[in-house]
């Protein structure tokens, strides 16, 4: 019983040491999407912000206050995207940090993978200890 379990968790722990990575990767390839985040201004400032915007200016600084760099995010909320005329190819993210709004991002999954695969390199470890220690003995 003992060697059967510590198979059992030698396989478990393997399986989720290979599959967590696997599964993040394929979580972020299928809706991750590359995002400026932004701390939005009210709509009578974009109004006027886009009134006077001139060609060769920063376009994220007309709808809020950006980021320094962007990052990915896993299913952002469409309402909260906003993509701007001035530039098609920037994609920005109203986040209201104050309000305790924090999208989940793609390095915040890698993190849980990461414990993930460390989780399961103890149980496969723990796994062959216990089936090491289940083996017979031989009398002497």
């Amino acid at each position: 019983m003992r060697r059967r379990l510590g198979g059992w968790a030698l396989v478990a722990g393997a399986a989720l040491g290979v599959l967590a990575p696997a599964l993040a990767a394929a979580v972020d390839a299928a809706w991750g999407r590359e995002v400026l985040p932004i701390a939005p201004h009210h709509t009578d400032v974009v109004a006027l912000n886009r009134a006077t915007w001139q060609l060769g200016e920063p376009v994220a600084e007309v709808y809020g206050l950006p980021a320094r760099a962007p990052i990915r995010v896993i299913r952002p909320d469409p309402a909260r995207l906003v993509v701007p005329e001035e530039d098609r190819t920037l994609v920005l993210l109203a986040v209201d940090r104050q309000a305790g709004e924090n999208p989940l991002q793609a390095r915040t999954l890698g993190v849980a993978a990461r414990y993930a695969m460390l989780a399961g390199a103890a149980l496969s470890a723990a796994g062959a200890a216990v089936r090491w220690l289940g083996r017979p003995r031989s009398v002497s």
